[in-house]
């Protein structure tokens, strides 16, 4: 199954929503910005989650958008944000948001699209729901932003263990997949018990995603960023902390003057490209086990096919 392909329709509301939530005009230069990357396309992962969980626990799925909206609006908040402090340029196959509008607009664009999440989910119906809801994406917006904290403390260093590696990808990228199933769950009036399950699905299924994420950086093509833009800027990836182990003496000039080809080939010789891969692969099969209890269904199938899709896709 093409699990971007099946969902076709539920990612075209998705988008039909985002843009009707983007509906500002004036400063132009703002909205422009702010309306720049979030419409050029993307998986919608994080949404797409949301409306499954719901539909797999016998909720309506549609009722997910506007709280899909808001998990798509604050990821993009996230890019825009990272790509400002690591300097990248692309994104998506573009230009950056600071680069095509200023750093200044991409900063103000950045902090619109969080604003504009939350007043996505405030339009929900059922109060109960949204002051849940509400509650959590504070939650989960705080530790995306302890978790790119520790991303940009950690290129300071030369090594860390690899536990507070794995705390820091939970709260930046797992964290909303998390928070994105869940979500689902709780619009659906799921059990409780249900909802923890749906955290588990989605707690592993963005391990899975980031980790996969990283071993693109390095083995991806056509990525819409550079290949080994992890390297350039000295980000310390499961496969430099594999290989640092191994051999610390060859990565001594990681994110200087080493090329990023050389740096490649070393975590080729140490296994580390594959090892960062099976800990994916792992991760990806703790969420197809986490609801496996859950009675069968089209949605069901379809988020058992997104966590293959996590460690299978090539961009």
């Amino acid at each position: 199954m093409d699990i971007l392909k099946e969902s076709r329709d539920i990612i075209e509301a998705i988008n039909k929503a985002m843009e009707n939530y983007l509906y500002e005009k004036e400063p132009s230069h703002l909205y422009n910005a702010v309306k720049h990357l979030p419409l050029a396309g993307g998986k919608r992962l994080r949404p797409l989650v949301a409306y499954l969980a719901c539909e797999a626990l016998d909720g309506d799925g549609m009722k997910t958008i506007p709280f899909g909206v808001a998990l798509e609006f604050i990821h993009t908040f996230t890019l825009i944000h990272d790509d400002i402090m690591d300097r990248d340029e692309m994104r998506r196959g573009m230009p950056a948001v600071h680069k095509e509008y200023g750093e200044n607009a991409a900063i103000l664009a950045g902090d619109t699209l969080f604003a504009k999440a939350f007043e996505a989910v405030s339009m929900m119906k059922n109060d109960a729901v949204v002051k849940r809801l509400t509650k959590n994406l504070s939650i989960m917006a705080k530790e995306i932003c302890e978790g790119q904290a520790l991303d940009v403390e950690f290129e300071g260093v030369e090594y860390i263990d690899e536990p507070m590696w794995f705390e820091m990808i939970e709260k930046k990228t797992a964290r909303m997949f998390e928070h994105a199933a869940m979500g689902g769950a709780i619009v659906a009036n799921a059990s409780e018990k249900q909802i923890e399950t749906m955290r588990k699905y989605g707690l592993n299924l963005g391990m899975a995603f980031q980790i996969w994420d990283d071993c693109l950086d390095v083995i991806g093509k056509d990525i819409g960023k550079p290949v080994g833009s992890d390297i350039r800027e000295g980000k310390k990836t499961l496969m430099y902390l594999h290989s640092y182990k191994i051999d610390k003496e060859a990565l001594k000039d990681y994110g200087k003057e080493a090329s990023v080809d050389k740096i490649i080939e070393i975590f080729e010789k140490n296994g580390s490209i594959e090892y960062a891969k099976n800990i994916a692969y792992e991760h990806s099969k703790k969420a197809i086990d986490a609801i496996k209890e859950i009675k069968d269904s089209k949605a069901k199938h379809m988020l058992i096919e997104l966590a293959k899709f996590a460690v299978e896709r090539e961009k």
